[in-house]
């Protein structure tokens, strides 16, 4: 079952556990639902968790506040209550195998959380998973890389290697990702050159999570360093994964464009790895990398261009191109404004499709469903995909590289 199926039933039955609680005289209020993997690490940091394997990372997991009623209308926060626990239960009710409740554990008590799991065993081994791992003289056992997601390096990352820089900065930003494992700190600088700093990271990541006496500080293409560095990686899209994605990118970009991105393939069936990848790829080079939300040109060019509908004086300036795909002409602002869906009149406001960060999104999505580009992806048809939106084979390296990139790390 894919993991956006495992999501789906996962919230299906928190909104059932929210219509329970009443039942059982309870209050509940929202804890905690998505955790990055840096906060993850910063968890483990500080000792608020004994893993960097949590199902927050997933989106399958919530933690919740209990509340009771007193005589006096005030609310008063539970934690060992009788209540909470028939919730548990109820919880686990309702998917015996795969629900679980962190107040039934037997290894540590975790009343607030609850579940869920993708693959879980019998309860008993699923009940003593969350224990925390022993002090020992030998190095823990890092989980592996989900099989095909992990990024492409060009060659060995090390000293006197190749060195290529997007290999590097690859391989920079997954130690910062790993960083509490090992106890790198501080996080490294994600520039693509390596030197001293990096060696070491690698040479400590080798060391503490996979056992290597000394570390060779070298990390080649699918060896167990780079499976075991990949291990931390989220098990969905999200702002993280693009990142790696896009190296360029910068840290404000995406997070504010990560979500729209997401939500924007979902409404325009962009839901396979393959057309993800694609998808990606291409409004990765028309944005370099997300930097551009417009086209740095005035649009001068186009006024008096009937065949974009530039009719009026100062049309072209107007109707300049903007989005991640850029929508360009008074024609096609008015085509998007009558057929996205949204309820926007981006023809009086047009501006607002490069500073509205779902519309910048979303123009890219409905021209890719326009013109019905999910067929060609599912061909992984690089070339005709690029054709049918930039009219040739401009920027078909850098199209290619960003696809290769994507397919890596989203296991197309």
């Amino acid at each position: 079952m894919s993991l956006n199926r495992q999501q789906a039933i996962f919230l299906q039955h928190v909104a059932e556990l929210i219509r329970k609680a009443p039942e059982l005289g309870l209050t509940i209020t929202g804890g905690e639902l998505y955790r990055t993997p840096e906060q993850q690490a910063m968890y483990l940091r500080d000792g608020r968790s004994k893993t960097m394997n949590s199902q927050h990372l997933k989106r399958l997991a919530i933690d919740l506040n209990f509340f009771v009623e007193q005589p006096d209308g005030s609310l008063r926060l539970v934690y060992d209550d009788e209540r909470v626990r028939q919730l548990g239960q109820f919880w686990e009710s309702l998917d015996p195998s795969a629900n679980r409740w962190g107040g039934s554990w037997s290894s540590f008590k975790d009343v607030p959380h609850f579940e869920r799991r993708e693959s879980a065993g019998s309860k008993a081994a699923v009940a003593a998973a969350p224990a925390a791992t022993p002090v020992v003289s030998a190095p823990p056992t890092p989980a592996a890389a989900p099989l095909g997601r992990m990024p492409r390096l060009a060659g060995t990352v090390g000293f006197r290697q190749t060195n290529q820089r997007d290999d590097v900065e690859t391989i920079q930003r997954l130690l910062n990702l790993n960083a509490a494992g090992f106890g790198l700190d501080p996080l490294l600088k994600p520039d693509g050159i390596f030197g001293t700093k990096t060696t070491e990271a690698v040479r400590g990541f080798q060391q503490k999570m996979i056992g290597m006496a000394e570390g060779d500080g070298c990390v080649q293409p699918g060896d167990a360093t780079l499976r075991a560095l990949c291990a931390t990686l989220p098990g969905a899209l999200d702002a993280v994964l693009l990142q790696f994605i896009f190296l360029a990118a910068a840290e404000d970009a995406l997070a504010a464009l990560a979500a729209p991105i997401i939500d924007t393939m979902q409404r325009h069936d962009i839901t396979t790895p393959l057309r993800a990848a694609h998808f990606i790829a291409q409004i990765g080079h028309e944005s370099g990398e997300l930097r551009y939300r417009e086209e740095i040109a005035s649009g001068a060019a186009y006024e008096g261009r009937r065949d974009l509908g530039n009719t009026q004086p100062g049309d072209g300036r107007r109707y300049k191109g903007r989005g991640l795909i850029q929508l360009t002409g008074r024609a096609n602002y008015a085509e998007y404004s009558k057929t996205s869906g949204l309820d926007v009149d981006v023809v009086a406001d047009p501006a607002r499709v490069a500073t509205d960060d779902r519309l910048c999104v979303d123009v890219a999505g409905w021209y890719w469903s326009l013109r019905e580009i999910n067929a060609l992806a599912d061909r992984d048809d690089l070339e005709a995909v690029t054709r049918r939106i930039n009219g040739g084979l401009n920027g078909l390296a850098d199209r290619r590289r960003l696809l290769g990139r994507a397919k890596a790390l989203l296991g197309a």
